[in-house]
Order: structure tokens, then sequence, then C-alpha cells
């Protein structure tokens, strides 16, 4: 559980000698000054089908790092004891439950309004009203919005729409523009969420097509616009992670492959991300997933690897949301450069409204780099720096800054803080296949 805290300030630490000064050849102990920021807020990290329905699967599913599970009617029927007992899992747990009311793209003819008051239920903290409705579908999410809130009025339960990654306008195969579809859910739908607002969506970017392993090209596209509307109206940005398989997504085989979807995500400002699949789906086609779907208590290596990354990412939360999200910039690598002067990243032409720089100085990559930049309440700059190749190539990325004003980095690296010495402005890090950091330029007098 979080801590709280007081707001922003500065806490006296003695830098050198915990021998966290990277980079600086001195040798006595010197006494500086960092800013350290509450610990009050946590990275909303959630499952996609849940666990075997025991108490130790959701331990488990818990000791991953979880905050939250999705829980619709699929594994146990609506309103039967083993529905109520995944509730009861998770709350013992120490879970939150997100229910899904079982209605997704156009499916919703037959499916009927789930009317239940489950506020009752500690565990149970949102309600998932419906899953990728395309546009036509816009006035029967709000027929559902306006029965739940007659259900919750009063009370606190946070209601969302994950929205459709396709923009579809209506089934089965009439798109729109990303903006098109945005604008339209965020006038027709989200105006009608009261209290806590969620722009939420999937994208699984990475693909295995023709022998070929690809990005998928809307990715960033879409992350920029969802990034851009999330700010706008106030709302939280939260995005699926690719952690299973299909006729085109590639197999997870990598810690890599995980960190370069959160982190990427990340210089866009999402505030949460979840897991799809948490355990294994049983949909033809469908492999990986974090646990296996028909055993108890057996995780695949997915599961070691988003444990690992959920604890970097839980170790820092609190400081990368004390920051407010202000744009992304690209910039293409030197390598690339090197060999067509005229090279440009089809992916980052995609990104809509592009940073063209930044406020505190200048960034250069050996290879594609992909910078959030970042404020907190007391202006300073926060950047979310990111290796913007295929993990698959295992390319690393030498990132040279050039600030206007630093002498000191405090930059969290695989979850863990440490201060660089900045001299004459300049920091240079490399950067590992898929890894990506949070840097705050700080000037130390």
């Amino acid at each position: 559980m979080k801590k709280a805290g007081k707001l922003t300030a500065l806490l006296l630490v003695a830098a050198l000698a915990a021998g966290s000064l990277a980079g600086c050849g001195a040798a006595d102990p010197v006494k500086e000054e960092y800013p350290e920021y509450p610990d009050d807020k946590e990275m909303w990290i959630g499952g996609w089908d849940v666990p075997i329905n025991t108490l130790e699967d959701y331990q488990m599913a818990k000791d991953m790092g979880l905050t939250h599970m999705f829980i619709d009617g699929v594994f146990a029927a609506r309103g039967t004891d083993g529905y109520f007992e995944q509730l009861k899992h998770c709350e013992e747990v120490g879970l939150k439950a997100i229910l899904g009311m079982d209605t997704s793209l156009d499916n919703s003819q037959n499916v009927p309004v789930d009317t239940y008051d489950y506020s009752g239920y500690p565990a149970v903290d949102m309600i998932n009203l419906w899953d990728e409705p395309p546009i036509q579908q816009f006035p029967d999410v709000v027929e559902r919005i306006n029965a739940m809130k007659e259900v919750y009025a009063g009370k606190d339960m946070t209601l969302y729409v994950n929205m459709d990654p396709f923009n579809c306008a209506a089934q089965p195969s009439t798109l729109t523009t990303t903006e098109d579809y945005l604008n339209k859910f965020c006038d027709q739908v989200l105006s009608q969420i009261p209290g806590r607002k969620i722009l939420s969506t999937d994208i699984y970017p990475l693909l295995y097509t023709r022998g070929q392993y690809v990005i998928s090209s809307m990715w960033l596209e879409h992350m920029s616009h969802y990034a851009q509307y999330a700010r706008r109206e106030g709302a939280d940005f939260h995005m699926f992670i690719q952690s299973y398989s299909d006729v085109d997504r590639r197999e997870i085989t990598s810690r890599e492959e995980l960190t370069f979807q959160i982190y990427t995500d990340m210089a866009f400002g999402i505030k949460g991300f979840s897991y799809f699949t948490y355990r294994k789906s049983f949909l033809g086609g469908f492999g990986g997933g974090c646990v296996e779907n028909d055993v108890s208590c057996t995780p695949t290596p997915v599961y070691y690897w988003a444990q690992e990354i959920n604890r970097e990412i839980q170790n820092f939360d609190h400081v990368y949301l004390a920051f407010d999200w202000e744009g992304v910039l690209p910039v293409e690598g030197s390598n690339q450069l090197a060999q067509d002067p005229t090279y440009r990243n089809n992916l980052f032409a995609g990104i809509a409204n592009p940073l063209t720089e930044l406020d505190c100085g200048t960034v250069s990559g050996t290879e594609d780099t992909l910078i959030g930049q970042f404020k907190d309440a007391e202006g300073r700059d926060g950047l979310i720096v990111t290796n913007f190749t295929d993990p698959i190539y295992q390319l690393k990325d030498t990132v040279s800054f050039s600030f206007q004003d630093a002498n000191r980095a405090m930059v969290y690296r695989r979850g863990e803080r440490k201060i660089y010495e900045v001299k004459d402005n300049q920091l240079e890090i490399t950067l590992s296949p898929g890894e990506g950091i949070f840097v705050i330029p700080l000037k130390i007098n």
C-alpha cells in the first residue's frame, strides 16, 4: 500500500556515501539535496483473463505485482457462487477487481444489463462497461452508463469503457480516423461518466508477418492521439500490454519485449497498464499468457519477466506519476542517418503533434529513441527515454543529453534511483535493448 506523504519536498541525502553519484571521481562523501516525492500514487497494473478459481492462484496473480484483475462472466457465470468467490479471492489477497459486463464490439443484443450492486464487495473498484465498441454502439453504451449511475448513485465506483483500437464506426468493417472516433467517444460517452475518467485501448504491436518481425504501424500514431485527448479531458490513460500470441502477433520470448512496450507507452503518459492475457487464453490460435490455463499455479516464463518488471515500475511509479505529460519527441538514430541522411522512422512519422525540441536541452541517440517530456508541480523536467528499436534485434542505444543548465541527473533505471554527475551539461547513457529510463535533470548549488 502506498504511504501518504506531504507535497514534494527536499530530503537531505548523502549521495556519495551511498555510492549513488555515478560517473564522479570524488572520494569524500558530500551531502546534496535531491527532490523527494510522496509515496502516495501507484500505477494500475492489471491482468485480463482470470486465474483458475482458487485462492492460491489469485495469490500468484497478486505476487506477480498486479493491482487489478479483470473479471467477467466467461469462467464463472455471473450471479453464481463461483463468480462471487472470485471477488472474495481478490479481497483476501489484496487485488482490486474490474468487472466486465460481457459486452464487446457489437454483441450487446441479448446481453442484459447487470444491475446488481457490487459495491458491497470491497475488492470491486471499477466496472468495465464495454470492450471495444464501434461508434454505432455509443448510444447503447450510454444507456448502460445511465443504468450504472442509478445503481451506484452516491457510491465510489469507477465506470469506464475500453475503446476500439481500429476506430470502428460500424461493424463489421466500417472504419474512421482515430481523431473522429476519439472526438465522438469523448463527446457522447466520456462526458456521461461521472467522477474519474479513463481513456483505455489495446494495441498489440509486436508482429510476425510474412516471415518478418515488425512493429505495428498504428502504435505510435494511436498513442499520440489518445495521450492528447486524455490530457484534454483530464482522463487517466490506460493501455493493454501484449503478453499473448496469435496468427499475427509474435510469441513473447524475452523480458525486453515487455519493457519495450511499457516504457514506450509511458513516454505517452500512461497511468496504468494491463497484461493481455494473464491466463493463457482458451481461444483457438492464442498462445502466451502469464500462467497456464488448465493447471493450477503454473507460471509461464512471461510471469517471471512481468513480475520483475512490475516490481521495477512500482519502485518509482510515485515519482513518475508526480509528473504531468507534455508531449513526445522522436529522435532518429545517428547510425541510421550515417547510412542514409534522409532516413526517417515511419512510426515516428505517424506521431500526431510531436515535440520538435525539449525544454531542458537536446538529445541524440545512436539508435531511434523516443522521449516523453513531463513536468512536476514545481516545474522540474522529467524525461521517459526509450530505446525504440525492436528488442528482437538486440541493439543498444547510446543516448547523449546536452542540458541547458544541469550538473546532476536523477535517473530511475530498472527501478533504482541513481544520481549521475553532469559535467558541462553533458550526460551519456547507453540503453540496453527494450530499455527505458526516467531522467530528471537537476541544478545542485
